[in-house]
């Protein structure tokens, strides 16, 4: 029986990327918010999509793009009994191979604050998309890393929990959604805390946005590079994720170049 291959959302962005290359965490987060979509959860709390996870993202995006449809109009679809996205896909598939996803064969997205979420829903910061609670994200999915609620991480930052909804809604934490609420681990309350330091120097919450924008482009970017190795698996895939913390320092000594270069102030240790 051959094992179930699981991908991180940067990797599913990596695949989706060259037949749709619009496509952005935050897109897939909100699909995910509207229940069109129910990754499962890894111990620590990161969400974790399998083929048949990506197959029906591959195919919401496809009626998005060629059909407009909206998303009472996709969870219409895929509610009917016995109606499996990877039927669709495989009629259409026999008109040629798809492309394959390529880091350099599509347009980069226009830097904007207000990219859309999806099609039919503009995301803003603003208005959170309406939640829809899934069986995929219950109580037990949540590991020891993520335990506090938004109140206790509000207690810990020292700010109101109206201040770590402002994060969330901007997608800079996020928390595991249960029954009873949500509870967040230690990126949260590490993301928190700065954001906390940012805005008492000055910052509105919103603009803090371009951290997660910066962010959701480079994580692309890189698992993109990295896609390959990390579908094999074993020894090939710890390489990849290796490879990838090694990336991401080496991106991060250049962004704090480029401040210290801007600001004329060392950014070092």
């Amino acid at each position: 029986m051959a094992a179930i291959r699981e991908y991180a959302i940067g990797e599913v962005i990596s695949l989706l990327s060259g037949e749709h290359p619009d496509v952005t965490i935050s897109k897939i987060r909100t699909l995910e918010d509207e229940g069109l979509v129910s990754p499962t959860r890894t111990p620590t709390g990161y969400r974790s999509f399998d083929d048949a996870d990506v197959d029906r993202l591959r195919w919401i995006l496809q009626q998005q793009r060629e059909h407009q449809w909206s998303l009472e109009q996709l969870r219409g679809r895929l509610d009917e009994p016995g109606f499996d996205p990877r039927d669709e896909l495989e009629e259409r598939s026999m008109q040629g191979p798809l492309p394959v996803p390529s880091l350099f064969d599509h347009a980069e997205p226009e830097d904007t604050d207000d990219e859309p979420a999806v099609p039919s829903t503009p995301e803003t910061p603003a208005k959170a998309p309406k939640p829809r609670r899934s069986p995929s994200k219950s109580a037990s999915a949540v590991g020891s890393s993520a335990s506090m609620t938004a109140g206790e991480l509000a207690g810990a930052v020292g700010e109101s929990i109206h201040f770590i909804n402002q994060l969330d809604r901007l997608g800079l934490i996020e928390g595991l959604r249960t029954d009873n609420g949500s509870v967040y681990g230690e990126d949260s309350l590490l993301i928190a805390k700065a954001a906390a330091s940012l805005t008492s120097a000055g910052l509105e919450v919103r603009h803090l946005r371009m951290y997660r924008v910066a962010a959701d482009r480079e994580a692309g970017i890189l698992a993109q590079l990295k896609s390959a190795q990390l579908r094999k698996g074993g020894a090939a895939g710890d390489s990849a994720r290796a490879d990838l913390r090694d990336l991401a320092d080496h991106g991060d000594r250049i962004r704090r170049a480029i401040l210290h270069r801007e600001l004329g102030v060392p950014l070092d240790g």
